[in-house]
């Protein structure tokens, strides 16, 4: 699965642009098609510039979408917006808002929130860490484009200074604020998912609405998101507490019921739908989520046929199955079955019982007759993996089995470290295909006493 991608800024920095857009594009609006007299402009306009890194802002200009790319050079329509804008802070604006909706500058925006939330300091290597973190992929050690971008947001009032969000000119152009995003981020993938229900609700009618209409219509979009008896509990109630929802009429002693009537505040109404789609809508593939209810006894019987396209399917589903079924919210695919042969799938979920944990998945699907195991190269390569990811647990699945080595090594990493390994072999996968949930639940709370035991033998730190 491909990762997200910012933009290319080659000799295209504010201050190399002399912090004004629209002379760079008005050479072109002026050059007719002709791209010697656009780079004799550009010559004159930016003396320092050599001819080849004059040609680099050409190719800038195509991958932040200023251009149509095609030759000879042609502004695109948000080209020609920047160009018509009334000041240069106005033009860094129009140009910053179309990064933000189409380019992913909202993956900086992210990761500016939680780099000041932690309270360290923004630097090009924290903000590039970062970034990886949210799902940001090839950035070359030695680039300097998220800078860049960070440096446009700047000039166009977007982010302070200080490298804060400027909230009040995000909601502007966005219609979101980034500690808004971030909110709806940190809740669950439920209670998302019902916001965007009731948000799409309010584009036709002004409500509030049934509260019995709007339960069902989101248990028949997404049946294993909340259990019958706890949407109250899960779903309703913090939405109210944290001032998304307002509900009205519940009958007496039917909190958990459907009575009621129910309708978004303000401060859910004043977001585009768009700014609201779930994790769970963007993370998993549409072919994936739309099988995610297939029945166990199928997905057993393609996991163990002979036609590999099935089996690597219906391995995505088991893996996601049993994320769910363990009430944990699936949030990335590293890999899919496609990508490997349709023999590996790989994701990352978390958890929020309790404490929020992060979990990463491995999942591996062999022949029953190939008598092939999981080794302790395969745990090793999961640890790094984990650390870079900061997970908490890590869960390997496997239609076999594994080898002593790697019992023995993912003993020796929980001992030492912080993480925790759940193994489920291929007698576990028979039992959950047969008995469901609960025989899933059983085998990771057993090996939950289990690694207590372990964590046990760490040392504490001694008082005084």
């Amino acid at each position: 699965m491909s990762g997200t991608r910012l933009p290319s800024f080659s000799d295209f920095s504010v201050k190399i642009l002399n912090r004004d857009l629209r002379p760079c594009l008005k050479a072109i609006q002026d050059g007719n098609g002709d791209d010697e007299k656009v780079l004799s402009v550009w010559q004159s306009i930016y003396p320092k510039l050599t001819r080849s890194r004059l040609k680099n802002i050409a190719i800038t200009l195509k991958h932040t979408g200023l251009s149509t790319g095609k030759s000879p050079l042609e502004l695109s329509d948000v080209g020609l917006q920047v160009v018509a804008a009334g000041s240069e802070t106005e033009a860094s604006k129009v140009f910053c808002e179309h990064l933000l909706k189409e380019k992913n500058a909202t993956k900086l925006i992210d990761a500016l929130v939680a780099i000041n939330a932690r309270q360290e300091r923004v630097t090009k290597a924290t903000l590039k860490t970062e970034l990886e973190r949210l799902g940001v992929t090839d950035l070359a050690n030695g680039t300097t484009d998220h800078l860049t971008l960070k440096n446009w947001l700047i000039h166009a009032d977007l982010v302070s200074t200080t490298n804060k969000p400027n909230d009040s000119e995000l909601k502007a152009v966005l219609g979101i604020s980034s500690k808004e995003s971030d909110e709806f981020k940190n809740l669950t993938l439920a209670q998302q998912a019902f916001l965007n229900l009731l948000r799409k609700e309010h584009l036709t009618q002004s409500g509030p609405f049934q509260g019995s209409h709007l339960i069902d219509s989101f248990k028949d979009r997404h049946p294993n998101l909340c259990p019958d008896d706890r949407f109250a509990e899960t779903i309703r109630t913090p939405l109210v507490n944290g001032g998304w929802i307002i509900v009205v009429d519940l009958a007496g002693g039917r909190q958990g019921g459907k009575s009621g009537k129910i309708s978004g505040t303000s401060k859910l109404l004043d977001i585009p739908v768009s700014a609201l789609i779930p994790d769970f809508d963007q993370v998993i593939p549409a072919a994936v989520r739309s099988k995610v209810n297939t029945p166990l006894d199928v997905i057993s019987k393609d996991l163990f046929g002979r036609i590999k396209y099935k089996a690597g399917f219906a391995l995505e589903l088991l893996a996601l199955r049993m994320i769910l079924d363990l009430d944990l919210e699936p949030r990335n695919f590293r890999l899919r079955s496609a990508e490997t042969g349709y023999a590996e799938v790989d994701l990352i979920a978390e958890g929020s019982h309790l404490l929020f944990s992060r979990w990463t998945f491995q999942c591996k699907c062999y022949r029953r007759d190939t008598k092939t195991k999981l080794t302790l190269s395969d745990v090793a390569k999961e640890v790094g993996i984990a650390i870079f990811s900061k997970a908490h647990v890590i869960v390997m699945v496997t239609t076999t089995s594994f080898t002593k080595d790697a019992y023995d090594y993912a003993l020796e990493v929980s001992r030492a470290t912080h993480l925790q390994f759940v193994f489920v072999d291929g007698k576990a996968i028979d039992a959950y295909l047969k008995h469901g949930r609960n025989s899933l639940w059983q085998h990771f709370e057993s090996n939950a006493k289990g690694v207590m035991a372990i964590k046990r033998d760490q040392r504490l730190p001694e008082g005084e």
